[in-house]
């Protein structure tokens, strides 16, 4: 077991992310569950846009129209849980010693689409609320309004570590998303305990992916300005892309072990170690 701290919780995540590597050189067509979220994101985005419905150069969030805004972050949210999903549901099916591809993720997302599209409607709900906080907190300024903005982020952490396994539940249980966040947060607190200490390993590698994409966009670019900007947007999709995915099979092992089981290629201890419980902190 690593020990705890910034760099245990570093060490930990590598040593996850290794098992994840090991489910994805099975299966290297997850990768393209993000991808295709992403460009059904971008299209969605291009397709409101060309309605004239949102107002990219309006100089202040108030003046644009509220409702196509809403529209447009559920459209994107249901996309992204949906290929989440699917990406999920076929990482599940591999961790039980299946032999998952694209067409069997899509086909099991498919079947509790009525889940997901409810589960997109809380999300899109509480996102908007956290951010109508923040931005009362950005616009009262001052002590009162930073101690706002951190009072949403303490809360909007909350709310996602309360419904942390609410995507495997919903595929692999096949519930609704109010019991699936009743039945998530109770996974979470009697597998790890009341405190825990999240792994955030995988957004410092996406921003190392991210600083390194920009390197070597750079480094391109220098050559060609235009050619700079692609290789950085290629390499920048391709690695973040690949990180979502193992963050998603690593979501998928970690459900699988708050139910008792053992998924295949990854380690009970690595696992157990992945969130620490109160008095393992104490």
């Amino acid at each position: 077991m690593v020990n705890g701290g910034f760099f245990g919780n570093i060490s930990n995540t590598i040593q996850l992310m290794k098992s994840c590597v090991k489910v994805l050189k099975k299966d290297k067509e997850l990768i393209l569950f993000p991808i295709m979220a992403a460009i059904f994101v971008i299209v969605l985005l291009g397709l409101i846009y060309s309605t004239g419905s949102i107002d990219l150069s309006a100089a202040n969030e108030e003046e644009m129209s509220i409702l196509p805004v809403a529209i447009l972050i559920f459209g994107a949210n249901f996309i992204i849980v949906f290929f989440n999903s699917a990406l999920i549901s076929a990482a599940l099916e591999r961790l039980r010693g299946g032999d998952p591809n694209i067409s069997s993720g899509l086909s099991h997302a498919f079947k509790h689409i009525h889940h997901i599209f409810f589960w997109s409607i809380i999300v899109t709900i509480m996102g908007l609320i956290f951010a109508a906080i923040k931005a009362n907190g950005r616009q009262r300024g001052g002590f009162g309004g930073m101690m706002t903005q951190i009072f949403a982020s303490f809360l909007e952490a909350g709310w996602a570590m309360m419904t942390f396994f609410v995507v495997p539940i919903i595929v692999s249980e096949n519930i609704s998303p109010l019991s699936a966040i009743k039945r998530s947060s109770s996974l979470f607190k009697q597998t790890w305990g009341n405190q825990v200490a999240a792994n955030f390993g995988f957004g410092i590698f996406q921003i190392i992916a991210i600083l390194i994409s920009l390197g070597i966009g750079w480094f391109f670019g220098l050559i060609n300005g235009t050619l700079g900007i692609a290789i950085g947007l290629l390499c920048a999709t391709t690695s973040i892309s690949i990180i979502y995915t193992l963050e998603g099979i690593y979501k998928a092992a970690l459900y699988e072990h708050a139910l008792g089981e053992k998924p295949l290629e990854f380690e009970e201890q690595d696992l157990r170690t992945a969130y620490r419980a109160s008095s393992a902190m104490a």
